[in-house]
């Protein structure tokens, strides 16, 4: 009977290594797929809720409806934040959340004060929300490659608009 060789001894002493150093190979590469994954997932969830948010806003502008005690532009400050999951307030400074009133000849300027009337566009946005990355890769690719390369933040801005409708029923003008 032919049984089979075993591994010398000195060969078994020179390979005793290799399975660290091929185990870092591979969980180095993996790791980081996993974060660049995690890492998009949060980005693309922020701008989808914020998203959400301006939207909910622009949804509440147009119907002309104020919380208690507010103007139309804070009750409207104040959806949005209650839609965004806390990731931009209306005591945010810099400010992030902005409304502004278009006559719909003119969508290039907006009207400085009285705009929230009957007819003219509302615009709610969040501007200047930065996202740094959890785990960047700058040095591994020599900075060439977009977003992988980079450190720094990335700037996220949503805009949502809409007509504003009429005013509810027994009112006349709502405050900004």
């Amino acid at each position: 009977m032919n049984r089979g060789r075993t591994p010398s001894e000195s060969r078994r002493r020179r390979s005793s290594g290799n399975v660290i150093v091929e185990s870092v190979f591979t969980m180095l590469p993996t790791f980081a797929m996993i974060l660049m994954f995690v890492d998009m997932s949060l980005m693309l969830f922020r701008r989808s809720t914020l998203q959400n948010a301006v939207r909910e806003g622009c949804r509440y502008a147009v119907t002309f409806q104020t919380l208690a005690g507010q103007g139309q532009d804070a009750s409207i400050g104040a959806v949005v934040q209650r839609y965004a999951l806390n990731f931009v307030k209306t005591s945010d400074n810099p400010q992030h959340i902005f409304v502004n009133y278009y006559a719909p000849t003119d969508l290039n300027n907006a009207i400085a004060s009285g705009g929230n009337i009957p007819g003219n566009v509302v615009e709610v946005s969040v501007q200047n929300i930065s996202y740094a990355w959890i785990a960047p890769l700058s040095g591994s690719f020599g900075g060439s490659i977009p977003f992988i390369g980079s450190t720094a933040p990335i700037s996220i801005a949503v805009y949502s608009s809409d007509i504003l409708g009429g005013y509810p029923a027994g009112t006349t003008s709502v405050t900004r």
